[in-house]
C-alpha cells in the first residue's frame, strides 16, 4: 500500500511539473507570436492577428517594455558628439569649474589613449565590442604609443598646481611618461612597463622599456626574470578582471582614496565608469549629496554616473581639453621624447636576461643615449682617479700641521709688548692665535658656509622638475629612500608638494567594493 501511495505521489509531481513546463512553453510561444505581429504595420495585420493582440494585452505591454529597454541599451552604446556651439559653452563651464577648484582629481579611461592608436574597450570599435560581435581585434603595438594632448594637458595642470591626483584605469603607462609623478598617480589596473618583486620588503619595482606582460595571464603573473636583490621571480603589476590589486605601486589605492576624500571637483575623461562605479569611496557616496565633490564627465557614450554629474560633455578628450586649456590660459607643452622619464629611470636588461623577452623596446632618442654614455665615462674616470689617488703615498695633513705648531715664536719676542702696556702680544708676534682671539665669529661663519649642500637623488628630476628626490622609479638606489617613513612630506621647488600618506584602514578595497562595505560595518 505504501509503495502504491508513493507511486501516486510521484506521478502527481511529474504531472504538475509537466504542466508547469507546458504553461511556460505556451507563454514563450505567445511572446514570440505577439512580437512578430507587433513588428508588422497596422495595415499589414490580419483580423486574426488583431484579435490576438486584443486578447493578450498584458503580453503586448510586456513585449513593448522589453523592446524599449533593448532600444535604450542600444542607444547607450552609440557615440554622440555635441554640436560645436554647445561644446564650446560646456568647455567654458568646465574651465570655470577647474579654475575655482581647490583640489582637482581626474579619473581617466581608455578614451584618452585612442589618439595614441590604442583601442578602447567599450567604444563602437573597442576591444570588448569587437569580441562580442565575433570580429578580430587586430594587432596593436603599444610600444610605439606616446602621450597624447590630453596626457600633456594634465601634466600642465599638475605644473600649474591645479591637479592633485590622477586615477587611471589604463595600463599603457603614458601618464608616468608624460611627467606626472607616481606619488600623484594611481594606476589601479597596473602598468605594462612595471614588474615587481613581491618578496622584497618594501617591494622592489623595475621600470622597463618594453611590455613585461608577454608571458603573463590571469592568476599567472611571472615574467620569467629574477630580482637583482633577492633572486625571486618578478611579477607584472596588471590586475585582470576578478583579481584584487594590492600593490603599493603602481596601483596606489591609498593615494586614490585620500585624493577622493579631499577633492571638491572630479573630472572623468574617456571612461565608461562601468568599473569605477563599483568603488563607492571614489565618489564619496557615504556623504550627503550636497557635500559630495562636483562631478564633470567627458565621454562620447553614456555612463552610469551621467545622472549624478553637474555637466556631461559629449566630445573627444583631446578636443575638449584643448578648448578648456585655452580658456584657462595654460599652454599645453609638446611631448619631448628626450625628456621622457622612462628612458632615464628604466632598468636595462643584463646580458643573461636578453632571452626572457621578445617584445620590442622603446626606441631611445639619441640625446639620451649620448648623455648616458657621457655619465658612464665620467663615472669610470672618477673611479679610476680615486683608485690611483689611494695607491699613492700621500703625506697626511697632521704631519704637516704638527711641525708648524711645534715651532712657536721664542719667548723673548713677546717681551716688548709688556713695555708697550699691551695685555697680550700683537698679531705679528703670534700669528697662530690670530683666528681665535681676533676673528672668532668669522671662523664660525666660514664653517657654516662650507657645509655641503644636499645633493639631488636624481639628476633628471632635479633638472626637469626641480626636485631633490626622485619622482619616478629610481634606477640604482633602493626606492625605499624615496618612500622613507610614509608620513614624511617632500617639498619641491618647482613641482607640487608631494607627500605620502599614512596607511589607511582600507588597504585592500577588494573587487567591487567588498572590503569597503566590510570596513563600514565594523565602523558602525
Amino acid at each position: 500500500m505504501e509503495e502504491a501511495g508513493n507511486d501516486k505521489f510521484l506521478s502527481r509531481r511529474r504531472s504538475a511539473a509537466l504542466k508547469a513546463f507546458k504553461v511556460k512553453d505556451e507563454r514563450v510561444a505567445t511572446f514570440k507570436k505577439v512580437a512578430a505581429i507587433l513588428q508588422k504595420s497596422e495595415i499589414d495585420r490580419t483580423a486574426e492577428e488583431t484579435g490576438i493582440l486584443v486578447s493578450c494585452s498584458d503580453v503586448v505591454k510586456e513585449v513593448n517594455l522589453r523592446q524599449e529597454k533593448r532600444h535604450r541599451v542600444k542607444a547607450r552604446l552609440e557615440e554622440v558628439e555635441d554640436a560645436p556651439e554647445i561644446l564650446e559653452e560646456k568647455c567654458i563651464r568646465l574651465a570655470a569649474a577647474i579654475s575655482r577648484a581647490t583640489s582637482l582629481a581626474v579619473y581617466t579611461g581608455a578614451g584618452i589613449s585612442t589618439a595614441a592608436s590604442i583601442p578602447d574597450y567599450r567604444g563602437t570599435n573597442g576591444v570588448w565590442t569587437r569580441l562580442q560581435q565575433g570580429k578580430d581585434i587586430g594587432n596593436h603595438d603599444l610600444s610605439q604609443a606616446e602621450p597624447t594632448l590630453t596626457h600633456m594637458a594634465l601634466y600642465a595642470l599638475y605644473k600649474a598646481r591645479v591637479l592633485k591626483h590622477v586615477v587611471s584605469q589604463n595600463c599603457d603607462g603614458l601618464h608616468l611618461r608624460s611627467g606626472i609623478p607616481r606619488t600623484l598617480l594611481s594606476e589601479v589596473h597596473g602598468n605594462m612597463h612595471v614588474e615587481v618583486c613581491r618578496t622584497c620588503k618594501p617591494h622592489k619595482e623595475y621600470w622597463r622599456l618594453f611590455d613585461v606582460t608577454e608571458k603573463t595571464a590571469r592568476y599567472s603573473h611571472g615574467t620569467g626574470r629574477q630580482c637583482h636583490r633577492c633572486d625571486s621571480t618578478l611579477q607584472d603589476s596588471i590586475v585582470h578582471f576578478g583579481e584584487r590589486g594590492n600593490l603599493p605601486w603602481p596601483i596606489n589605492w591609498n593615494g586614490a582614496t585620500k585624493a577622493a576624500k579631499q577633492a571638491d571637483v572630479i573630472l572623468c575623461l574617456g571612461s565608461s565608469l562601468k568599473v569605477l562605479k563599483k568603488y563607492p569611496w571614489l565618489w564619496q557616496m557615504d556623504r550627503p549629496v550636497h557635500k559630495r565633490p562636483s562631478l564633470y564627465i567627458v565621454n562620447l557614450q553614456w555612463t552610469p554616473k551621467d545622472e549624478n554629474a553637474v555637466l556631461k560633455i559629449n566630445g573627444k578628450c583631446d578636443e575638449v581639453m584643448k578648448r578648456v586649456m585655452t580658456h584657462l590660459g595654460i599652454e599645453i607643452p609638446q611631448y619631448n621624447r628626450a625628456k621622457d622619464p622612462i628612458f632615464f629611470h628604466a632598468i636595462r636588461l643584463m646580458n643573461s636576461e636578453q632571452h626572457t623577452k621578445s617584445q620590442p623596446c622603446l626606441e631611445e632618442p639619441p640625446e639620451v643615449v649620448s648623455q648616458r654614455e657621457l655619465i658612464e665615462i665620467s663615472n669610470n674616470f672618477h673611479e679610476q682617479v680615486s683608485s690611483e689617488a689611494n695607491e699613492k703615498d700621500c703625506v697626511p695633513p697632521i704631519e704637516v700641521i704638527e711641525p708648524l705648531a711645534a715651532y712657536s715664536a721664542p719667548f723673548f719676542t713677546a717681551l716688548p709688548f709688556l713695555s708697550m702696556g699691551l695685555p697680550f702680544p700683537p698679531m705679528y708676534m703670534c700669528p697662530q692665535l690670530t683666528p681665535l682671539f681676533y676673528y672668532p665669529f668669522m671662523q664660525v661663519a666660514n664653517l657654516t658656509s662650507e657645509t655641503p649642500k644636499p645633493k639631488p637623488a636624481c639628476t633628471f628630476c632635479m633638472e626637469n622638475e626641480g626636485s631633490l628626490t626622485c619622482l619616478y622609479y629610481e634606477q640604482d638606489i633602493d626606492n625605499s629612500t624615496l618612500l622613507g617613513s610614509e608620513t614624511e612630506q617632500i617639498k619641491d621647488t618647482n613641482a607640487l608638494v608631494i607627500h605620502t600618506d599614512p596607511p589607511l584602514t582600507r588597504k585592500n578595497p577588494g573587487w567591487f567594493g567588498k572590503g569597503y562595505r566590510k570596513g563600514m560595518k565594523k565602523r558602525r
